[in-house]
């Protein structure tokens, strides 16, 4: 009769462990590294430059949203705001905003499943000098959405949602616009 042995724990569980986590930080590094070699990097906030100056935003209906956040984005942007009255200060006038909701599905009751919205703005931009800086330009941003009407009581504040999203997007647009109108202008 042999005797029983003594089991000697081995380590290969610990090892094991720590050979996945060695993999899963080299897979990681290299999918970063990968990343940064493509150029991809977060979009930061727009910067405009200091030569357009104060500015004031008008807009046809004073109590329009897209004033305020474009005033707020402007600042951001290091774009200090001017007075009503400042006859010096660049101006960013927006002289249309239109919202169009339509219907672009419908089920075989003849009733609308799918929406599509529509945000169109025109706007140009006067520098301090009073010549124009960009001409007037139409910027449209759309969203197309499905609704249930088993669940319609959610409905508006959904379309509300889908309204600040667009007015943000519009926002970002025209920051673009006129960043890309200032480093091309002479």
């Amino acid at each position: 009769m042999t005797a029983p042995r003594a089991v000697v724990p081995t380590d290969s569980a610990p090892r094991a462990a720590e050979k996945r986590f060695v993999m899963r930080l080299t897979v990681a590094a290299v999918l970063m590294l990968a990343l940064a070699a493509c150029g991809f990097h977060p979009r930061t906030h727009t910067v405009l430059p200091i030569k357009l100056g104060p500015t004031r935003v008008v807009l046809p209906d004073n109590f329009s949203p897209l004033g305020e956040e474009l005033a707020r984005a402007l600042d951001r942007a290091g774009v200090p705001a001017a007075a009503a009255d400042d006859t010096t200060a660049s101006v960013l006038r927006i002289t249309r905003e239109t919202w169009d909701t339509q219907p672009v599905a419908v089920d075989q009751f003849a009733r609308a499943r799918e929406y599509v919205t529509r945000y169109r703005v025109q706007f140009a931009l006067q520098g301090p000098d009073g010549k124009p800086v960009m001409p007037a330009q139409d910027l449209e941003v759309d969203r197309e959405y499905s609704f249930d009407a088993n669940a319609a009581a959610g409905s508006p504040a959904e379309q509300e949602l889908i309204r600040r999203e667009l007015r943000r997007e519009m926002e970002a647009a025209i920051l673009r616009r006129i960043e890309y109108a200032l480093r091309v202008q002479p």
